[in-house]
């Protein structure tokens, strides 16, 4: 995983090769993004510490019975607001290592501590921010010899990723630490979940987790449907309960 949303340290090397890497400000001007690092070292300097702070945090691809309800849920775990101009999430085929689709997610920016969830219908999954189908089955399951794979992209360079099920023989480049995240299930109510959530080891494995569904909101261990749904607002909840004492009142008999 390459690597947003904190300040890196640099201690001078000498002779050493020089990894490809891109630097830009973040909003707030005074933190390093560095979107790509071919190698830990890096024009001369070695880059000591690394986080990304949009991950892939909840993935549910199987439901029992028909595929219907399947989401991807996206986390930024960073201190500050993420423009998602230039970004794509690209679902790859484990049988070629290619995408067999990719969803841009232009024009759409991330607060800190928010999540962006997409999903194949917002009446069958709560919190839906992107529909990205209108039918079942949009994330595919793996086959008997590879697994899939998820992957966030920033104009072309890789940001994070996670395999499910097998790592086969084309999934390498995107299993972190080497390890999938495991399998969802097709008789239980699950997801894939990053434990604790938004945790982000660059370890599949011991990133993800048997969660419940959460989607829009943080993960919880175990199994079911934790989704939450938003309260209304105060003020709304009051607008609404006044508007229906005047619509009581509206509706009732004048003395005769």
């Amino acid at each position: 995983m390459m690597y947003q949303g904190v300040i890196y340290q640099f201690a001078a090397m000498a002779n050493t090769d020089k990894g490809s890497f891109v630097m830009e400000q973040n909003h707030s001007g005074n933190t390093l993004l560095i979107n790509s690092i071919r190698t830990a070292i890096c024009g001369g300097f070695f880059l000591s510490q690394a986080h990304a702070a949009v991950v892939i945090n909840e993935v549910d691809y199987d439901q029992p019975g028909s595929d219907l309800g399947e989401f991807i849920e996206l986390f930024n775990s960073g201190s500050g607001s993420i423009a998602l101009d230039g970004y794509t999430l690209d679902l790859i085929n484990g049988s070629t290592g290619s995408a067999y689709n990719s969803f841009s997610l232009d024009g759409l920016t991330l607060d800190a501590g928010a999540y962006l969830v997409l999903c194949d219908g917002a009446s069958t999954v709560a919190n839906c921010n992107l529909e990205v189908s209108g039918s079942a089955g949009w994330l595919q399951n793996g086959g008997s010899s590879d697994g899939e794979a998820v992957a966030l992209y920033s104009n072309g360079v890789l940001l994070d990723s996670m395999v499910y099920e097998l790592i086969g023989s084309n999934l390498a480049p995107f299993a972190e630490g080497g390890t999938s995240a495991g399998d969802d299930s097709n008789s239980l109510v699950m997801s894939l979940s990053r434990l604790p959530n938004g945790t982000d080891t660059d370890d599949n494995g011991a990133d993800f987790a048997a969660g419940c569904l959460t989607p829009g909101s943080a993960n919880i261990s175990g199994s079911g449907d934790c989704s939450v749904v938003p309260a209304v607002p105060v003020p709304a909840a009051f607008w609404l309960f006044g508007s229906g004492l005047l619509a009581m009142l509206g509706t009732g008999k004048k003395p005769g």
